[in-house]
């Protein structure tokens, strides 16, 4: 019976526009996922990324932003910081604010892609150093994401603030005008 229920949803999710079912999609995905898995995904990021980075001068790091991740709540709540960090200097380039939702699509971005370059460089050297070179400036283009991610939705309420809270309903505000609802 189960399965006849997830094959329904995924019908009706296929027969969505492409952007709204990947929406659903992603809040489906966010609904069963636990609190463990998400830290593993957090930590399987920043291995990913490093081992892309290798030999670059810069890389991403992934942490979960500290208490924002205590409560019963912590998928509404939680919010991970993608930092940009210059290897050499030490210094941080950039940083960027996710929720849970966003985190996920840069996820499954990263990862997507990431398997794919990982599997060309194993084939061989000559391979390895070509992707090596195409792929210098890898953490500044999955930092562009992480803007896009974040910049693309305005609060539908003020229409100022960016709408980086979602809610489990899947409608999304920005923090201020929560805060007053």
């Amino acid at each position: 019976m189960g399965q006849q229920i997830s094959n329904h949803t995924q019908t009706v999710i296929n027969k969505l526009p492409e952007k709204v079912a990947k929406h659903a999609s992603l809040v489906q995905e966010s609904g069963f996922l636990t609190y463990e898995e998400f830290l593993g995904r957090v930590a399987e990021l920043n291995d990913v990324t490093a081992k892309l980075a290798s030999g670059q001068d810069k890389h991403l790091l992934f942490e979960v932003q500290p208490g924002s991740d205590s409560s019963a709540f912590w998928k509404v709540v939680v919010r991970i910081i993608c930092t940009k960090i210059n290897k050499t200097s030490g210094v941080v380039e950039a940083s960027r604010i996710l929720n849970l939702y966003q985190f996920i699509q840069l996820y499954k971005d990263i990862t997507s892609q990431a398997a794919g370059v990982l599997a060309q460089s194993g084939t061989s050297e000559e391979a390895a150093e070509s992707l090596m070179s195409v792929s210098s400036c890898q953490a500044s283009l999955w930092m562009g994401r992480v803007k896009q991610l974040t910049d693309e939705e305005e609060c539908c309420i003020c229409m100022d603030g960016r709408a980086d809270l979602i809610l489990p309903c899947a409608h999304s505000f920005c923090q201020k005008c929560i805060d007053k609802w």
